[in-house]
């Protein structure tokens, strides 16, 4: 797939309009070339009801539907339900279950690594004809690293809400220890300050929790400059010396007691730490902002947000995380057309600015960011401007179906390099080893 979507998206602006038109109607050529009505909704008599399924921020997911059912639904005759479905693992498995079952919902959210199973399982349809229809590109769309949308250069997903790995900061105790209340800025100057943490607080300041691996992954691209698969995802990075590096480099942490590695049981602690005085730093998502500050400030303590640090020669690298909203492959034309226009609706400027506004996450266009809402949201709330600045050394996340069940086989190994003291250079080797089998079974 292609890394350069910003100028995909602008360079094909024209030829989309041009299909909308019907200037290019090619007969045998792809989908988006298609007759123009079948992918265009007409508001009829009698009221269109679709079901939504919902994963992450529910309440925000039911706001916006309470507000197209009382603007742009109403204008359309399109009635919309919303249904929280839990997790992005829980929704992923209940969408498989539904399309088993023939009882799928007509547009869905889930995890933007999920593009390429749901659209190669025929589950979820190319959103190009419906775009084409509508006289769409996909050049707003071009926030930070964008590939999880595409399959084969085809737009499947629409972005829902966009979110990169932070690190939180304690700003009080860098101002009682004499340090950058930012934090460092390079995971040398990471282990100083965790060094004087440690001595101010009396044990590890930090709890280290990958209950979700996209921390790891921000960790493998930031300090070990490697990725957890290669570019095809067809081998693991396991092998290679920066990821050996890194997850020794954990280890070494947890064993001088600067840090406190806890596995998945302990993910509420976590988040209880997050917001304590006696944490110096969390690597944590940036669309809990709201709720991580709030949670900080009812303790008295002002946590601010910063880039994850910088590794060798200034490295960067995160996974840009967050929920894709998907056209399910359900229902009539009709039904289809109605569905992609809650989902335009849904990604469109003023509602990305406002799902920004009531979340953390950032917003998914472009346009959003120019709106007085996120500006003055990044006034008020800087965590969003570091987001929109961490954005942009993102990079896509893991597409292949077998990475959710590889995330679980990955977290309890390399748990197991920390907990049980084994050697990182040889359980590594050992991992990619596993992984690889997954991968080609």
């Amino acid at each position: 797939m292609s890394s350069t979507r910003s100028s995909r998206g602008r360079a094909r602006a024209g030829v989309l309009a041009s299909i909308a038109l019907g200037s290019v109607l090619l007969s045998g050529c792809t989908a988006a070339n298609a007759d123009a009505a079948t992918y265009t909704y007409e508001p009829g008599e009698e009221t269109v009801e679709l079901e939504f399924w919902t994963a992450a921020v529910e309440d925000v997911n039911q706001e916006l539907v309470d507000m197209f059912n009382e603007t742009r639904g109403e204008e359309l005759n399109i009635h919309v339900t919303a249904n929280y479905q839990g997790d992005y693992v829980e929704t992923e498995q209940k969408v498989n279950a539904a399309a088993l079952a023939d009882t799928l919902p007509n547009m869905f959210v889930d995890e933007v690594g999920m593009t390429d199973r749901f659209a190669r399982a025929t589950t979820t349809l190319n959103l190009e004809p419906y775009m084409a229809a509508a006289g769409m590109d996909d050049a707003d769309f071009q926030m930070g690293e964008t590939d999880n949308l595409y399959v084969d250069d085809e737009m499947y997903a629409f972005p829902h809400m966009r979110s990169v790995p932070v690190m939180y900061v304690n700003q009080d105790m860098m101002r009682e220890l004499g340090l950058k209340e930012t934090g460092p800025e390079t995971f040398d100057e990471f282990e100083e300050y965790l060094e004087a943490a440690h001595d101010y607080v009396g044990g590890p300041a930090m709890i280290f929790c990958d209950y979700d691996f996209w921390v790891m992954e921000a960790l493998f691209y930031s300090y070990g400059g490697t990725a957890v698969l290669n570019d095809d995802e067809t081998a693991s990075m396991y092998d290679t010396e920066g990821a050996i590096k890194t997850v020794e480099w954990i280890a070494d942490l947890e064993d001088r007691d600067l840090i406190k590695v806890t596995g998945a049981a302990d993910v509420s602690a976590f988040f209880a730490a997050a917001g304590s005085a006696d944490t110096a730093f969390t690597f944590l998502s940036s669309g809990g902002i709201q709720s991580i500050l709030g949670l900080a400030a009812g303790n008295g303590v002002d946590v601010g947000v910063s880039l994850i640090p910088a590794g060798e020669n200034g490295q960067r690298g995160v996974s840009v995380g967050g929920s894709n909203i998907y056209l399910a492959n359900t229902g009539t034309d009709q039904e289809k057309a109605a569905a992609f226009e809650f989902m335009k609706w849904t990604s469109d400027t003023e509602q990305a600015a406002y799902s920004s506004s009531r979340t953390g996450y950032l917003p998914v266009r472009l346009s959003a960011l120019e709106t007085d809402l996120i500006k003055d949201l990044m006034e008020t709330t800087p965590g969003y401007a570091v987001a929109a600045e961490q954005i942009t050394y993102g990079k896509p996340r893991p597409m292949t179906k077998a990475y959710s069940e590889l995330e679980d086989l990955m977290t309890e190994r390399i748990h197991a390099i920390y907990f049980d003291d084994l050697d990182a250079s040889e359980a590594m080797p050992a991992l990619a080893e596993e992984v690889n089998a997954v991968l080609n079974r």
